[in-house]
């Protein structure tokens, strides 16, 4: 065991996107027709709303966002739409603190 793993001091959610990426996997064909940064940020936000809905815990809790090599940029675009759509009071809102990347 790691004594400095993320998971002792955190609730750690992973997350493999877009569909079709590692084990991913979407049961509507359509989904890989559209791709890009945009499209998957919708579509992890979508996610993100759905599973705060499901574990309401975890909705006024911080948030952070992690990505390594290209996720980084995914991360942005992510974090991005988190911001965009918290601005809408309709919307649900996700408590986005900060974002790491690396490569």
């Amino acid at each position: 065991m790691n004594d400095y793993s993320w998971n002792k001091v955190a609730n750690v959610l992973f997350l493999e996107s877009p569909a079709g990426v590692g084990f991913s996997y979407s049961n509507t064909t359509s989904d890989y027709n559209t791709t890009g940064d945009k499209r998957t940020a919708e579509d992890t936000y979508t996610f993100l709303v759905n599973w705060f809905e499901r574990f309401p815990q975890y909705k006024t809790r911080d948030f952070y966002l992690t990505g390594v090599s290209y996720g980084g940029r995914f991360v942005a675009q992510l974090a991005y739409t988190i911001v965009a759509h918290n601005q809408n009071p309709n919307q649900t809102f996700i408590n986005l603190k900060d974002i790491a990347v690396s490569h």
